[in-house]
């Protein structure tokens, strides 16, 4: 055999390998890493997924938390293992397409650090509020912001995280301003929220109303372009004093820069088996839009597309970070 006829099979017999290993993939636990502290929306999705995924595939998806530095945390340790889908970041908006724009550096840029692979829910907010307040509308919120700029407090899961940027939203639509304080994590944010460390938050509506029916604290609107099945009797944050006010976060799944193809392939196929199967309509019922049928490409351009949109918004608020 010639020496180009053995380069040829051997390059065969390694591509045999590789297919072979990818479709063996997993055989063993995978563990799927969230950027925010437990108890919070990143909760909502990530638990339940990672449980039909474990179904779906035969291995334990093993959740774990690493909070920190609005998600920077999670980022960097994720970036750093080896990209063979055994270890994967369950990501909201803020950590992967607004931090590029905050920081002048980055240890690592998320937009080529990782690459997306499925994207599980789009959620709009409910803006809650303390139940001490005496505000019980977001006009009025608006009006006793208008008598004291910049003293309103709102609960955010970290500085140029999603629900940070949705108060920058509301102040570029409205011009109230607002004094924002940064905590681990939504779930540390609504905490606060409940022991009126701060006035209101920006908060995924499924962990909203549970707070709400239980009478712990006010609903003001909802950020999304149409109002909530859950809470169909709160209005739209444009219908309640806020013309043209739209905002809210995603999660989706990520793998580290140089995972294999056909295992990114692979885990998109099986997340939107899943929401098809069942799931999806358990996240439209906590108040979710699940993304069933989004490709890896499409999700790939999504991401693109939100890295563009939130540019624009902290370019506006002039928000600058240090990592």
């Amino acid at each position: 055999m010639g020496r180009v006829m053995r380069r040829v099979v051997l390059w065969g017999v390694a591509l045999l390998a590789g297919t072979a290993s990818a479709l063996a993939y997993p055989d063993r636990p995978v563990t799927l890493v969230q950027q925010f502290a437990p108890g919070g929306g990143s909760d909502l999705v990530a638990r339940p997924l990672g449980q039909a995924l474990a179904e779906a595939l035969g291995q334990p998806f093993v959740i774990e938390n690493k909070p920190g530095a609005n998600g920077i945390i999670a980022n960097q340790y994720v970036a750093a293992t080896r990209p063979d889908g055994y270890t994967l970041l369950f990501a909201a908006a803020g950590p992967m397409t607004a931090a590029p724009h905050l920081y002048d550096v980055l240890r690592i840029d998320p937009m080529t650090a990782f690459v997306p692979v499925a994207l599980a829910v789009q959620t709009p907010y409910a803006i809650l509020a303390n139940d001490s307040t005496d505000v019980t509308t977001l006009r009025g919120l608006l009006a006793l912001a208008e008598r004291r700029p910049g003293q309103l407090s709102y609960g955010t899961s970290g500085v140029g995280g999603a629900p940070h940027l949705a108060g920058e939203l509301l102040t570029a639509a409205t011009g109230a301003r607002f004094l924002a304080v940064a905590y681990r994590g939504m779930g540390p944010a609504m905490t606060a929220v409940l022991g009126g460390e701060v006035t209101f938050a920006f908060a995924d509506i499924g962990y909203a109303v549970p707070q709400v029916q239980a009478g712990r604290i006010k609903v003001l609107a909802v950020t999304g372009r149409r109002r909530s099945a859950l809470l169909p009797n709160v209005p739209t944050a444009e219908e309640a004093g806020a013309p043209g006010y739209h905002s809210g976060t995603w999660y989706g799944l990520f793998a580290p820069a140089g995972t294999p193809p056909a295992i990114i392939q692979q885990l998109n196929a099986t997340v939107n088996q899943v929401l098809a199967r069942g799931l999806g309509q358990r996240f439209t019922e906590q108040g979710m839009e699940p993304a069933t049928g989004m490709t890896q490409e499409a999700f790939a351009a999504f991401v693109r597309e939100d890295h563009a949109r939130l540019g624009a918004v902290i370019r506006q608020a002039g928000i600058k970070l240090t990592e």
